[in-house]
């Protein structure tokens, strides 16, 4: 939402490909051949003026493959509104989400342990409890361990950081023909699948050993587009997820 319409389905497609369960956006999963994912807003908290009936209302006219997650934090402790929501929905209620401003926060991780503690005791461990509002890749690790189960992020994806790069002209007509500060000639970039290593040599030499592992490397390029035609079939978001998800083993965060 705090991006361009026409570039948000462009963002939920870079967000799924690289790992995240879904989008909430329709043109976005509509980009994807899937169904968007979301759950109730503050309005309707609002709207209704009553927490207990908004959240019946929405037990009542969603369809049922919608998970029923309850938003919890609109007027009242996060901790009382779970009690309430789970009384209230019992056994329909799948989840909780805590959607808590940063200037109310305090010790997030604290606060999904007391919410998961003050529900196990009276007997609702089938309720997962869902967060979001500004969240990233060093907030959730610690929000996982305090009990945390799934995770609404935006910003931080959508207005993450730019790898700056650029494509050149490096040959024409096979002669060299790089601008100043680039590497002339045609290349090849050779990807290793074991510890995701990369290694950029002339098209004209042959395939290297990764230095990372002494490991076999596969050509990382693949003709697409020959003349302006396409000439080979793109590989569908799902296969493209798989293996970003497959080489992100490869990969440790650093969280310090």
């Amino acid at each position: 939402r705090r991006m361009h319409p026409s570039i948000a389905p462009m963002l939920d497609r870079a967000a799924y490909i690289g790992g995240f369960d879904g989008v909430s956006s329709i043109a976005g999963a509509e980009e994807l051949g899937k169904d968007p994912m979301g759950t109730m807003p503050h309005a309707l908290i609002i709207v209704f003026r009553d927490k207990v009936e908004a959240w019946k209302a929405f037990d009542k006219h969603m369809p049922e493959d919608v998970p029923r997650i309850a938003l919890v934090d609109t007027y009242s402790d996060e901790k009382e509104e779970a009690i309430k929501a789970a009384k209230a929905l019992k056994d329909k209620l799948d989840g909780v989400r805590l959607d808590t401003p940063g200037s109310r926060k305090g010790n997030f991780p604290e606060l999904i342990r007391e919410v998961r503690w003050e529900l196990d005791i009276r007997g609702f461990e089938h309720v997962d409890i869902v967060v979001s509002g500004g969240l990233d890749e060093y907030s959730i690790p610690s929000l996982a361990e305090a009990g945390a189960e799934s995770f609404g992020v935006g910003t931080s994806v959508t207005n993450a950081p730019v790898l700056n790069l650029a494509v050149d002209i490096v040959e024409v007509e096979g002669e060299l023909a790089a601008k100043r500060g680039k590497l002339g000639g045609r290349k090849n970039v050779w990807h290793c699948k074991n510890c995701a290593k990369n290694v950029v040599k002339l098209e004209s030499e042959e395939k290297p050993n990764c230095p990372g592992c002494d490991g076999e490397m596969e050509s990382g390029l693949e003709l697409l587009v020959r003349d302006g035609e396409i000439v080979k079939d793109l590989p569908s978001p799902d296969v493209i997820r798989d293996r970003v998800i497959e080489q992100l083993e490869n990969f440790e965060l650093d969280i310090e």
